[in-house]
């Protein structure tokens, strides 16, 4: 059985961001500079968070990328609240997230290009997110994943599909 991916990440993220601990506010800071996967990977916190999810039962270590994008989404976010994130970026008028940028994230399939337009994103609309939730979609961002944003965005959340949570719901 394995252990909630959320609940590990928000874990980690709650140690990234404590302003008591020197050296996980450098790691903070360079998440937040940093220019990709690769880049990430080069930060002691990532191999925190992996840490912390192979002791939730999610290896990471064949989805490095993956892992990459996790950390680099969890870095931007500055305030953990109940709001999922797709429903943060459509709040407004306009919305915090123009529907131009929030399509061009809904498109991205792979982790490497879902990495800017995120970040982008997440930037965009206080850094505030339900950290557990975002980093749980985005360890089984999928075909259904991408549509449950797409009602959450537009305020439909009620309708959306369930969140996928299991590997075989995930796309290859």
């Amino acid at each position: 059985m394995t252990g909630d991916v959320g609940q590990a990440c928000w874990r980690w993220w709650r140690k990234l961001t404590d302003v008591n601990s020197g050296r996980m506010r450098a790691d903070l800071a360079r998440l937040r500079r940093a220019e990709g996967s690769v880049a990430a990977l080069g930060v002691a916190a990532v191999h925190d968070l992996h840490h912390g999810l192979r002791g939730a039962g999610h290896d990471l270590r064949r989805e490095p990328d993956r892992l990459a994008l996790i950390a680099l989404a969890l870095a931007q976010v500055r305030t953990s609240t109940r709001l999922p994130a797709a429903r943060a970026m459509g709040q407004g008028d306009p919305p915090a997230l123009s529907e131009i940028r929030f399509t061009t994230l809904i498109r991205a399939h792979e982790p490497e290009a879902l990495i800017t337009p995120l970040r982008r994103a997440l930037r965009g609309f206080g850094q505030g997110a339900d950290v557990a939730r975002l980093a749980t979609d985005l360890r089984w961002w999928s075909e259904a994943t991408r549509a449950r944003w797409c009602f959450e965005y537009y305020g439909a959340g009620a309708a959306a599909p369930e969140p996928d949570t299991t590997p075989e719901e995930t796309e290859a």
